[in-house]
């Protein structure tokens, strides 16, 4: 029998279910490996930088079960065809995963798991991305929750210790004589892979460096988490995302993070901070749920309705906000932080999405595409959400007549403008009086700051208090016309 582990979005040895399933099941003189498989199709859904974060992850895994006498074999291929390439190869194969709910994954699960039955081998698959198994929290009526608070009191009402236990995965149990060595597959080197690509300097790849945001966090942050969390200028945030969706830290070990800082604190007040980020721990939950649940969401907004939206999709002004030349300071400060960094605050993420669909009425569905080409912490049911949220097409989403007011999201979160500086370098000499709206400036004072508006720093391409009505407007043409 040849066992072959299979990672995907679980990047660790370590808390890891379906490697100690794994660990378990081989036996005697059972042949094992490790397998990664990129298929390079999809790499047109991967930007340079999360390309970046992954190979360092998977350069510091391999090296990490080289310090056990083990390899990862990482390769090139549609996973399909990878399998059928190993079936034909070995007699007995039985496969060993962790789920994942986006509808793409699913359906790839499905393709191997018939190739594998077809041959008569074993695939082997368990719930580890999320506390609890997708579509196991459910209303009294046995349905999905569809608002995010009833679900949430809902998963803090049944949560266990044993649910964030850890999962012991010893693989020093396992022969390292037994490794097998695979060959006529296309292997990749992720070394080599690296030096092809414009990775990010501000967020690393690897357990090591999830472990050490971990720690920061736990010391530093999540007493704090509540007041901070909204000001993009401070690292209020634990800057986790990327970890968590690549599995270099697992779900189990954020919420015993939480929890030990919880039961530590003896003042309510931190203890509402660390709840928050429990809260936010849930929401990401309460996403995977609705991607479970509804798989059409890839293509389709949540409200169905909401697709009868007539959205203006002016490709001058999506370019514009693509850029980070729209004349919002705290929109553009947040584009082009996505665009150098690969990562953009989850406050600037709200207004700069709302922006693109309630301003500039464009189609959530384009705003999502062009975060999903820069993220590094891309999650499609986190991101598909959060852009939904915004759009007010989805689940428990903001109603549509409540519109961010951009300069007032701004004077609120980035009161000083320090953020906006950070990224707007042509707009450093401007006082806080205008750094917030630069149009605001007469010519006098553009010459005495040196911020020239239409030549140093774009006029607002559409007038924010004017887009209201017409959004409203246009919802309400949406509702009604599902109504005849």
């Amino acid at each position: 029998m040849l066992h072959i582990y299979w990672f995907r979005k679980d990047l660790r040895l370590t808390d890891n279910r379906a490697i100690s399933e794994f660990i378990n099941s081989v036996s005697g003189n059972d042949k094992f490996f490790f397998l990664y498989i990129k298929n390079r199709n999809t790499y047109k859904y991967f930007g340079e930088k999360r390309l970046g974060f992954l190979y360092e992850t998977l350069i510091e895994l391999n090296e990490e079960l080289g310090k056990l006498n083990f390899h990862l074999e990482i390769i090139e291929g549609k996973s399909k065809n990878v399998f059928k390439s190993l079936t034909e190869n070995y007699k007995e194969l039985s496969v060993y995963c962790n789920k994942q709910v986006e509808p793409y994954c699913i359906g790839r699960d499905e393709e191997v798991k018939e190739l594998l039955n077809e041959t008569g081998n074993k695939f082997h698959s368990y719930s580890d991305t999320t506390l609890f198994e997708p579509g196991e929290v459910l209303n009294g009526e046995g349905n999905q929750y569809k608002v995010y608070t009833p679900f949430k009191n809902q998963c803090l009402k049944i949560l266990k210790d044993a649910d964030f236990k850890k999962i012991d995965s010893d693989l020093s149990r396992l022969n390292p004589d037994n490794e097998e060595s695979i060959s006529g597959l296309n292997k990749i080197d992720p070394d080599s892979e690296l030096q092809k690509i414009n990775k990010s300097d501000f967020l690393k790849g690897g357990r090591q460096e999830g472990l050490k945001l971990l720690k920061e966090f736990y010391e530093n942050g999540l007493e704090e988490y509540r007041s901070k969390r909204d000001i993009p200028s401070v690292g209020g945030t634990s800057l986790l995302s990327a970890h968590l969706h690549f599995g270099t830290i697992g779900i189990r070990e954020a919420f015993r993070t939480a929890f030990v800082k919880y039961d530590k604190v003896n003042n309510e007040s931190s203890k509402g901070e660390i709840q928050t980020w429990i809260n936010e721990l849930l929401w990401r939950e309460f996403y995977y749920n609705i991607t479970f649940h509804n798989p059409r969401i890839i293509f389709e907004s949540f409200k169905k309705e909401c697709d009868n939206i007539r959205w203006n999709n002016d490709i001058h002004n999506f370019d514009k906000w693509c850029q980070g030349k729209t004349g919002y300071p705290i929109v553009d400060a947040g584009m082009r932080q996505l665009v150098k960094e690969g990562w953009m605050h989850n406050r600037v993420r709200m207004v700069t999405a709302m922006f693109l669909t309630k301003d500039l009425l464009t189609d959530w569905r384009w705003g999502e595409k062009f975060f999903a080409e820069h993220l590094i912490d891309l999650d499609f049911s986190s991101n598909n959400g959060g852009w939904q949220w915004s759009a007010s097409t989805g689940v428990d989403a903001q109603p549509y007549f409540r519109i961010f007011n951009p300069y007032l999201q701004s004077k609120k979160f980035d009161p000083g403008g320090i953020y906006i500086r950070k990224y707007l370098p042509e707009l450093r000499t401007l006082p806080a009086e205008f750094i917030h709206n630069p149009s605001l400036m007469n010519e006098e004072q553009q010459k005495l700051y040196g911020v020239i508006i239409d030549k140093d720093y774009p006029s607002p391409i559409v007038e924010h208090f004017k887009v209201k009505d017409e959004v409203v407007k246009r919802f309400k043409e949406a509702l009604d016309s599902e109504l005849k």
